[in-house]
């Protein structure tokens, strides 16, 4: 998805971390192969105050840690990890130790996270900062971590993600190769080791060197299948463990696609009802699914970006695959948070409000400067099966019949699609396809789901709740992607479990 920025000193790129959700655990829990790491990490860490050409809040301390680009080669080449520390307040009687922070993606960068915590752009409890040093490590090939570059002009390049005809297919199929290629070219051999089990590695290793202790962890989105993984292959190295929008990768790939689209639309049909009513938004009165459909109709021919140079920010055009996935990420937040670009409802009714009275479609256009998605696309494709044996045209168009049949109002058009299908033809395969897991840990883990998510479907929270042991379930009912950054009593509860490592009450259902 485009990252979407707000404006001040320090980059936040978080409706970008939110949204993505892509989970792969395939090691069985507390396989002895994968508890200990093959060489020595007893190095330490030292933070100093980051470099002023960054544009970091001053509160933030930076470091860098060398790892190993291919855990199964510890002696081979190596990188270096990036990351950012929010220290605990320096009078602090009560602190308690690290508190990583991960915010999803695939791509989302943990750094400009912790940097926008650190400058109170989301209301987190007092008591966190007093309990915690607040670590952002971007997984490697985002952000600090030697982020993935790859051809923009080739992505530039429209394709559809449903093709109806063999030609259309193979122009997906081939487009998808080449821009791997380029990132390859671009970005080295690192773009072949973004799997999550070497990005949990990586976690591993800076929790080691940074002090040895049980790290407390907020995995939200794509990163509650980071805090999965990690509980999974180091269930003795955490302390506490909340996971907020959660996800489940035992699916198959219809199955994802389904219950993604299910959630899309709830989430959707509610922004309608808000967009029509709400005295803040600029279509209050209107028939705003309507406006809705006649957008999408309209957009069956590229409709004219206006603001968009089609080069270097945003493409020129906009289609109505584009719109559909652009609204999705809208949908992220209900409260006006992020303030610039697509990413709320407001500026989605503000954006429809626009294309309706004055033609102008700019807000929904396909970015083509968005770093994110660069990284996003390629650890998605080593992460989901993607073979174009099975991923082939006749797959694709029941695809897309199953998503029109159920879920008209969007077409079927969401993230997992968006991911998958831009996976078909890269250059380099699955190494960490999809399969079940069990996760077993001493300690309970945190699960939180809403009930209206438009991203991660509740529908995968309450089948994850198979897949983890020990656990408690937090329901919060209402809209928006996660809910730890709401300020609300789910978010509340959340900071209490990290700070006092107890688990709530099972079975709690929240209203905010």
């Amino acid at each position: 998805m485009a990252a979407l920025r707000r404006s001040g000193p320090a980059a936040l790129a978080v409706v970008s971390s939110l949204l993505s959700h892509t989970l792969a655990i395939p090691f069985s829990t507390r396989d002895s192969n994968y508890t200990t790491l093959p060489i020595n990490t007893t190095t330490s860490i030292s933070f100093s105050p980051c470099p002023s050409d960054l544009k970091l809040p001053p509160s933030l301390e930076c470091a860098t840690y060398s790892v190993p680009i291919d855990w199964d080669t510890p002696s081979g080449e190596h990188f270096d990890l990036g990351l950012v520390r929010l220290p605990a307040r320096a009078n602090s009687t009560t602190k308690i130790g690290s508190l990583f922070v991960n915010p999803g993606g695939p791509g989302g960068s943990a750094t400009e996270t912790v940097a926008g915590i650190a400058e109170g752009v989301f209301p987190l409890p007092d008591a966190l900062f007093e309990a915690f040093d607040i670590i952002g490590l971007d997984p490697r090939g985002i952000g600090f971590s030697q982020a993935v570059q790859c051809d923009q002009s080739i992505w530039a390049e429209r394709v559809s993600w449903f093709p109806d005809t063999q030609e259309d297919y193979d122009k997906l199929v081939d487009k998808n190769r080449r821009y791997g290629e380029s990132c390859r070219e671009k970005t080295g051999p690192l773009l072949e080791y973004l799997d999550m089990v070497s990005i949990v590695k990586d976690h591993e290793a800076v929790r080691i060197a940074l002090d040895n202790k049980p790290l407390n962890m907020v995995g939200l989105s794509y990163g509650s299948f980071l805090g999965m993984t990690y509980a999974s292959l180091f269930p003795d190295s955490i302390r506490t463990l909340a996971i907020d929008g959660l996800l489940q990768h035992s699916q198959a790939d219809s199955s994802n696609s389904f219950i993604e689209s299910s959630a899309y639309t709830v989430s959707l049909k509610n922004f309608f009802q808000w967009a029509s009513t709400d005295s803040s938004s600029p279509l209050k009165g209107l028939d705003v699914e309507s406006i809705w459909a006649s957008l999408r109709k309209n957009a069956s021919s590229p409709l004219s970006a206006s603001a968009c140079d089609g080069t270097t920010n945003c493409a020129s055009t906009v289609n109505a695959e584009e719109i559909l996935w652009n609204a999705q990420q809208a949908l992220v937040f209900k409260l006006p948070q992020i303030t610039s670009s697509l990413s709320t409802w407001g500026t989605l009714a503000s954006a429809l409000f626009n294309a309706t009275t004055r033609g102008e479609y700019s807000s929904f256009s396909k970015r083509l400067d968005d770093h994110a998605q660069m990284a996003g696309v390629a650890m998605a494709c080593l992460d989901w099966a993607h073979d174009p044996s099975v991923f082939d045209l006749e797959y694709l168009r029941a695809k897309k019949h199953m998503a029109q049949t159920f879920f008209p109002l969007t077409g079927g058009q969401c993230q997992t699609v968006f991911e998958v299908h831009s996976c078909i033809g890269w250059p380099y395969a699955a190494s960490n396809p999809q399969a079940p897991t069990r996760v077993e840990t001493d300690f309970t883990v945190l699960a939180v789901a809403s009930d209206a998510d438009p991203s991660t479907g509740y529908t995968w929270g309450v089948g994850a709740l198979q897949e983890l042991g020990n656990k408690v379930f937090v329901t919060r009912k209402g809209d928006g992607h996660t809910s730890f950054f709401l300020g609300g009593e789910t978010a509340g509860v959340m900071a209490e479990y990290l700070i006092t490592g107890e688990a709530p009450e099972r079975g709690l259902f929240l209203e905010s």
